[in-house]
């Protein structure tokens, strides 16, 4: 099949749809019975997902593009992904053994490039970094799992971009669990440590990393989950 020729299998298995085909959208019943297989819809929004490539170039054996990319932007406006990854994400931590809610986060910002058809309002210039586009603020757990996100201009200060990541953590999870949030020095400062304190009841530790004549480049212990995230995306 087309999908597995990149060498990536992103067809679901049987096990994985049925974890997620409860959050696939209803048919309407009104007019038509909807014809389309909407197992083959979700494989190919992975597929894209995987490649990278656009959607006209999605391979003929998936539903048409253009059905596939409908379903994706009503299932972006319910917020049928962000619902699907909670709940796995609660799984997973589960069998590993760990609460459903994480006690400890981990939360980093990387600043990436955009094309030049990205809109202004969207993009910044990180004069620390040097890059114009936009800044990802991640959050993960312990285990590297992926918490949340947001995506600002890169000129916004982590500090904010940090609070808006932990707002929507918040508003999550209303009785949260998390106690101490491990981060770089770009989180110091009283304004985010108050915001934790007030908005979690917990701590903001800042981690070093730090060179060792012995082993060169030391990654701080534990912050270590966030950047391999950040591989991960890219």
């Amino acid at each position: 099949m087309f999908a597995k020729c990149s060498g990536y299998d992103t067809d679901l298995s049987d096990s994985q749809w049925q974890k997620i085909r409860k959050f696939i959208p209803r048919d309407t019943h009104y007019g038509r019975t909807r014809g389309t297989d909407m197992r083959r819809v979700v494989d190919a929004i992975f597929y894209i997902s995987v490649n990278g490539c656009k959607w006209r170039n999605l391979p003929k054996d998936f539903p048409p593009w253009q059905t596939v990319y409908r379903y994706f932007v009503l299932m972006r406006k319910k917020n049928k992904w962000q619902k699907i990854h909670h709940t796995l994400y609660r799984e997973v931590r589960e069998e590993a053994g760990k609460d459903g809610q994480p006690s400890l986060l981990v939360m980093d910002s990387q600043s990436v490039k955009t094309g030049k058809n990205a809109a202004a309002v969207t993009r910044g210039f990180d004069g620390g970094k040097k890059v114009k586009g936009r800044k990802r603020h991640l959050v993960t757990d312990s285990l590297g799992l992926l918490v949340d996100i947001v995506v600002t201009p890169a000129n916004m200060h982590d500090t904010k971009g940090g609070m808006a990541v932990l707002k929507k953590i918040k508003n999550r999870w209303n009785n949260s669990k998390v106690k101490k949030i491990i981060a770089d020095k770009g989180y110091r400062g009283e304004l985010l440590r108050g915001f934790v304190q007030t908005y979690f009841n917990g701590d903001i530790e800042i981690g070093q990393n730090h060179t060792s004549p012995a082993k060169g480049f030391v990654p701080a212990e534990k912050r270590w989950v966030v950047e391999r995230g950040f591989a991960w995306l890219g």
